[in-house]
């Protein structure tokens, strides 16, 4: 069934003739959506201390915006960011800091929240397979949550290496070079898709990897300069009909 459709012959043909041998891809808001999750439980908790204070829901949810880009810099990803937030929150609204704190769950809603598939990702991942091409995840973020997201989603099958990088410290080329060495693969045999500029793509192009970039939702992921090489794609469904642009 493969063989008689075009795409697939092509993505095969593509992938021989690149010398791709292995393509990694990062996880959250790659494969699946994930800064949504993190917009909606911000908010409902924005709008809950909102209604509770009488403080400006804009405030309040520009404040939580500016304080979460400051402890993501010492904190990184550990779920226990979302502590530090609520402190510092109580700080610059001291009156308020029973609202504040009562209602701190509705962020560690982000972790038991089931994510959506990016449209294309699952028929991404099949085609790949049937090409003897491996596949690596590289993602960062808490292991027990990684692990709850690759169950509810049926991923863990896909990948011939998952590797999760520290959630105490900034993902980067060491984290992407020790998935390489596991499964034996050299960096310019390698694709690599994420959303991430300094977390994916930088580290990955200066590798040597071929990278392709999804623009992340969080302003974060999107600061740094697009390496040269790097092919921009809107949706990961343009993976397989954006290789040609790799040549």
């Amino acid at each position: 069934m493969i063989e008689r459709n075009p795409i697939f012959k092509e993505t095969g043909e593509n992938l021989k003739e690149l010398g791709i041998e292995a393509i990694f891809y990062d996880l959250d808001d790659t494969l699946i959506f994930t800064g949504e999750i993190f917009d909606n439980c911000v908010g409902e908790y924005g709008k809950k201390i909102s209604e509770e204070t009488g403080l400006s829901e804009e405030m309040i949810l520009n404040t939580i915006t500016q304080i979460d880009k400051e402890e993501y810099i010492t904190i990184s990803v550990n779920p226990k960011r979302w502590s530090s937030v609520v402190i510092k929150m109580s700080e610059v609204f001291p009156d308020y800091k029973e609202s504040i704190f009562r209602n701190a769950d509705l962020l560690m809603k982000i972790y038991t929240t089931t994510p959506r598939m990016r449209p294309g990702a699952s028929t991404i991942l099949k085609t790949v397979s049937n090409f003897g091409v491996k596949q690596g995840l590289v993602t960062h973020a808490n292991v027990e949550w990684t692990y709850r997201k690759l169950e509810v989603l049926g991923l863990w099958n896909y990948f011939d290496t998952i590797f999760i990088a520290d959630e105490n410290g900034h993902k980067g080329a060491s984290d992407w070079k020790k998935a390489m060495d596991s499964i034996e693969v050299e960096p310019n045999k390698c694709l690599v898709i994420g959303d991430s500029l300094s977390g994916d793509i930088q580290p990955c192009d200066d590798l040597g990897a071929r990278t392709m970039w999804i623009s992340s939702p969080w302003s974060v992921y999107r600061t740094g300069i697009v390496p040269e090489k790097t092919i921009k794609l809107e949706q990961i469904s343009e993976m397989l009909t954006a290789l040609d642009r790799l040549r």
